[in-house]
């Protein structure tokens, strides 16, 4: 039987751009005339991520989401890699999908968010409000963890299934109980096909630096259980709230990093106000 993701992907309109380093693929639904929201991944995602968000979402925007450069089915970037070069690639991107001077909203999530500040900087004068979900690069502590595991050749499927779903339990849930069997596929699925790691660029502070050059709104969603920011959320709570531009700073009781999934009805809220 189709998941939710096969039949998003056929219903989807595929569209390719090409850069200097090859093609980024993006996928879009709802009307033409609708007001435009453009979607940006996690790091080892790709547009799935948002696969909850999507049809609720469609229903009054145009939902535009991408597959950044190396990830998903876009191809992947020139080394070495920054939220700079990347953010030029995502701009580019949009650049060729949206018609001249066309406005839109973005919302990045985790690395998203990241590369999606440097995008913003560039198509400022397009941006009509910008929604970071869970992401690093603010100059602030990183929690730590558990340790991740990792996949074999010599394990069963019902193994890696395991795998997947302890690392989806220690880094992107708040409660463990909510990991179904679709977040487990879209893990399996993007991981294996991750060409780009976001390395060091979360520890450091480039979304900080592009939040405080922008002047279009500003708005932060964060799950309560977040493993990137534990005990330091209300670190990035302060940080937000002192841009003049933040609309506002929203914790998500229960959530944990992948807050889109997990509570997909308070995300949409927000996205749609």
């Amino acid at each position: 039987m189709p998941s939710l993701l096969d039949e998003l992907d056929r219903a989807a309109t595929r569209i390719e751009t090409r850069h200097a380093h090859g093609t980024t693929v993006a996928r879009a639904w709802g009307s033409l005339e609708a007001p435009k929201l453009v979607l940006t991944h996690g790091s080892f995602g790709a547009w799935s991520h948002w696969v909850r968000n999507i049809p609720a979402l469609a229903e009054q925007r145009r939902v535009i989401a991408l597959d950044m450069p190396g990830l998903g089915d876009s191809d992947a970037p020139a080394d070495p890699i920054s939220a700079e070069s990347m953010g030029a690639i995502v701009a580019e991107c949009l650049d060729q999908i949206l018609a001249p001077g066309e406005r839109f909203q973005l919302a990045g999530f985790s690395f998203g968010g990241i590369v999606g500040g440097q995008a913003a900087l560039i198509l400022e004068d397009r941006l009509d409000r910008f929604t970071v979900l869970g992401s690093n690069a603010l100059g602030l502590p990183l929690d730590g963890r558990a340790p991740l595991r990792s996949p074999s050749r010599s394990m069963s499927d019902d193994e890696i299934r395991e795998v997947h779903r302890h690392n989806l339990g220690i880094f992107m849930f708040g409660d463990p109980s909510r990991i179904d069997d679709l977040a487990i596929e879209l893990q399996s699925r993007n991981t294996r096909r991750a060409r780009v790691r976001s390395g060091v660029i979360p520890r450091g502070d480039s979304l900080a630096r592009a939040l405080a050059r922008l002047n279009v709104p500003i708005r932060a969603i964060w799950g309560e259980k977040d493993a990137t920011s534990g005990r330091y959320l209300d670190d990035r709570r302060r940080l937000f709230e002192a841009l003049p531009n933040c609309t506002g700073f929203t914790v998500v009781p229960g959530a944990g990093h992948w807050v889109a999934y997990e509570e997909p009805d308070a995300v949409n809220r927000i996205l749609l106000e």
